[in-house]
């Protein structure tokens, strides 16, 4: 063990390349999972959207309008929100930008305040 210690020791590029090595070989196995829990559920999507498109062919585009609308309104709504978000928080730190100043102020009247 003292042999692997002082061989990285004096080759750190080695225990480097051994690290990223391991880094590598642990997402390569986390990321082929999700690769293959990403196309388990693509499938499962796409033989549920069979399901309902073989039991009534006829109303499928209609549902399929609603549901695209819906999509947009729901969409709509998350971006005015998400710019609502933005600019209070904008407004908000520019109004912390101001205290600071304001605090001196307060300070400095205080201090003529007491010296008076």
């Amino acid at each position: 063990m003292e042999c692997v210690y002082n061989y990285f020791s004096t080759h750190p590029a080695a225990y480097t390349l051994l690290a990223i090595f391991i880094v590598i070989v642990i997402l390569f196995f986390i990321l082929s999972k999700f690769i293959k829990l990403t196309i388990l559920l693509l499938f499962i999507i796409l033989l549920v959207g069979g399901v309902y498109l073989s039991k009534d062919p006829a109303t499928m585009p209609d549902k399929i309008k609603k549901s695209m609308e819906t999509l947009k309104s729901g969409g709509e709504q998350i971006v005015d929100k998400v710019s609502n978000f933005w600019r209070e928080t904008k407004d908000l730190a520019d109004k912390a930008k101001k205290v600071p100043g304001e605090l001196n102020k307060l300070l400095d009247t205080a201090k003529e305040d007491v010296g008076k």
